[in-house]
């Protein structure tokens, strides 16, 4: 990766939501805040109410109040809290003595930032492959987080095996759950809690069983049923350190068809494989390709070998093999047909998957941490199929 510590970096957001401004500045607020690299030294700006704790909290070499840079004024005289927000950011670029150099911004910097910016002069370059980059080896700090978080992710699996184990089924194959037919929702709901039990949130756990586990992205709704596959695909952010971590497991209630066990064995071979090639310097790009020459040699469709120009492919493996996790659950590096090359401290997913209208779906996940020889599978939960 290329070296970016002469660049002048700057994100206004609010680090709780914007992964940028918490990297930069080591700081979560609510709120908008005002983050400057300058070499290498570090500022930050924030408002009165967030001061005493930025000044105890942040990782930044020093701490300026919103009162410093007028920001309530500005927004007086240009009637605007966005554009005032900006006008005073471009004050402490002059005062730093950075306004002559590009200033290099995520693209994800809100417009009326960006255009207030430009219009006092200062040339704002979107630099999406720069931020990626910074957060892409991770700490030993920064690893032991997302191990927290994965350990979380595994305790809520474990406890939705639980029920699936004590679950029975009806004459119609539905499962029951303590009398109550067991639906995706009820599961779902039990996950959820039961991170939140352990410090940590959810938005958009999946389980998805029977066809709808044909589509990657279906959450899942409705009854459960047995010989049916159900993907459970967890991936919380722990609210404390701000990590996320990732994990799906395909199970099957009673005895799979031949089918499924076909698909799952498949799919299985190929993330061992996968694993088995991660190292630094292997790019993401040939461990997919190694992935896709394995499912088609069993019998299923890919991009590689199947998709037709302008055609999209609904099934077989029709996605990407993994991507990275940290700060947000889909980061740098991807493990796809990108040509990025792994290096070490990339944490990444390894989630091949085989989807089949009409079947159903599956995918198992696993989330390891790149190293100099191989990788260290952060991910300890077991791959049983059959419940």
């Amino acid at each position: 990766m290329e070296n970016n510590a002469e660049q002048t970096l700057l994100v206004i957001g609010a680090p709780e939501h914007d992964a940028a401004a918490y990297h930069l500045s080591g700081f979560l607020a609510p709120d908008p805040v005002v983050t400057l690299r300058v070499k290498d030294k570090k500022y930050l700006a924030v408002s009165s109410m967030e001061y005493g704790r930025a000044k105890r909290e942040a990782r930044a070499d020093e701490v300026l109040s919103f009162d410093e840079l007028r920001v309530v004024e500005l927004a007086r005289e240009l009637k605007s809290g966005g554009r005032a927000l900006a006008a005073a950011t471009a004050g402490l670029l002059e005062e730093v003595g950075s306004t002559h150099s590009p200033v290099a911004v995520p693209p994800s910097l809100g417009v009326i930032y960006a255009d207030e910016l430009r219009a006092r002069g200062l040339a704002v370059t979107p630099d999406a492959r720069l931020f990626a980059n910074l957060r892409r080896a991770k700490t030993e700090e920064e690893i032991s987080y997302i191990e927290e978080t994965q350990r979380a992710v595994e305790e809520a699996c474990a406890l939705a095996l639980g029920i699936l184990e004590e679950s029975e089924v009806a004459g119609d194959g539905t499962l029951l759950y303590g009398g109550e037919t067991l639906t995706s929702e009820r599961l779902r709901y039990e996950i959820d809690s039961e991170l939140l039990r352990r410090g940590c949130a959810a938005d958009g756990t999946i389980v998805a069983g029977g066809f709808q586990a044909a589509d990657p992205h279906e959450r899942g709704y409705g009854p459960l049923k047995a010989k049916e596959p159900i993907i459970l695909d967890i991936f919380p952010v722990d609210k404390a350190s701000r990590y996320y971590a990732d994990m799906t497991r395909t199970f099957v209630k009673s005895e799979p068809s031949e089918e499924l066990q076909k698909m799952y064995d498949a799919v299985l071979e190929s993330q061992e494989a996968a694993l088995g090639m991660i190292q630094a310097g292997v790019n993401g790009r040939d461990i997919h390709e190694k992935v896709s020459d394995i499912l088609h040699e069993r019998g299923y469709k890919t991009f590689k070998h199947d998709q037709k120009p302008g055609e999209p492919l609904t099934e077989g493996f029709i996605h990407g093999t993994g991507h990275g996790v940290g700060l947000e659950i889909h980061e740098a590096p991807r493990v796809s047909t990108a040509d990025e090359e792994l290096v070490p401290g990339d944490v990444v997913t390894v989630e091949p998957g085989l989807y089949e209208p009409g079947v159903g779906g599956v995918r198992i996940e696993d989330l390891a941490v790149v190293t100099e020889s191989g990788c260290r599978n952060l991910t300890g939960f077991p791959k049983e199929f059959r419940v």
